[in-house]
């Protein structure tokens, strides 16, 4: 027995460093697999957090800061489109027209329609499109340059101009963003409708004033000028109530310059007050535009 124990004891003794060793050494690798395995799934999480915060951001980002323009974040998008309409007051100054005529008076009245307003960009001119109608009535008396006093004519005239009208408006800022001068040049084209009635005329001694003769020798003190007979209106002589028939079916009407002063109270709303030269005639305008979102 002694023997025995003896042996097994040798054996421990010879056989117990190595096995110290090796179940030390599988301690230390069971330790260093459980510590890489927790510093993966450390790192995994650590990932899995810096996703979740840079989707948090970006979805700040996208939603929490809008883009540049945008009206949720107060600055409305820039629109290029506005529509509205105008009223203008046409006159036709006298002397103008005594470039052309020894007796003419001033006439005036009114135009209005609806306008489009396309606005290129900044530094790019305005295109200014629209349907109107303006009024030439007037009831006064005429006579062509050169034609004797006897000769001076009541003219009745109902004519009006159904029209396009456009412009091409460039634009320099007084105040950015509010107040905007606007210069170009513009027509307006367009259909002639109504009649032009020409009938002899007469001064009344009372008055000086030029009356409407009420025919033939009517009144018969004025003979000289209310004259009898009457003739068709290409024909030299008498006329009364004759309707003028060499009025011009399509008339056009120029405006060189056509100026604004544009205000802008706020992005979607524009208000202009308007001045346009023409030939025979000049304008002073009152127009308010909308801009939709298009």
């Amino acid at each position: 027995m002694r023997a025995i124990a003896a042996m097994g004891l040798a054996a421990v003794l010879a056989l117990g460093p190595s096995a110290w060793a090796s179940a030390q050494d599988e301690d230390e690798e069971e330790a260093e697999e459980e510590f890489t395995e927790s510093s993966e799934d450390e790192e995994d999480a650590s990932e899995g957090e810096g996703d979740e915060e840079g989707e948090g951001d970006e979805s700040a980002d996208e939603e929490g800061e809008p883009a540049e323009g945008d009206e949720a974040a107060g600055v409305p998008a820039e629109r290029s489109w506005y529509f509205g309409p105008y009223f203008r007051y046409v006159f036709v100054p006298a002397f103008m027209l005594e470039l052309f005529l020894d007796e003419s008076p001033s006439v005036g009245n009114a135009a209005f329609g609806v306008v489009a307003n396309y606005r290129s960009g900044e530094g790019k001119p305005t295109v200014q499109i629209g349907i109107g109608y303006t009024g030439y009535g007037f009831e006064d008396p005429f006579r062509a340059k050169g034609d004797p006093v006897e000769d001076t004519e009541w003219v009745e005239s109902d004519l009006g101009l159904l029209q396009v009208t456009g412009s091409i408006l460039w634009n320099a800022e007084i105040v950015e963003k509010k107040l905007t001068f606007e210069y170009g040049v513009g027509l307006d084209l367009g259909i002639v409708l109504g009649e032009l009635k020409r009938t002899e005329a007469y001064i009344e001694s009372a008055t000086g004033a030029w009356r409407k003769c009420g025919g033939p020798a009517n009144p018969p003190v004025a003979i000289a000028f209310c004259e009898p007979g009457s003739v068709p209106y290409d024909e030299e002589g008498a006329h009364y109530n004759v309707t003028e028939e060499r009025v011009p079916p399509i008339a056009a009407a120029p405006m060189v310059p056509h100026l604004a002063l544009r205000y802008d109270p706020i992005p979607e709303v524009a208000i202009k007050l308007e001045f346009a030269y023409g030939i025979l005639q000049m304008w002073f305008g009152l127009s308010a535009y909308y801009a939709p979102e298009i």
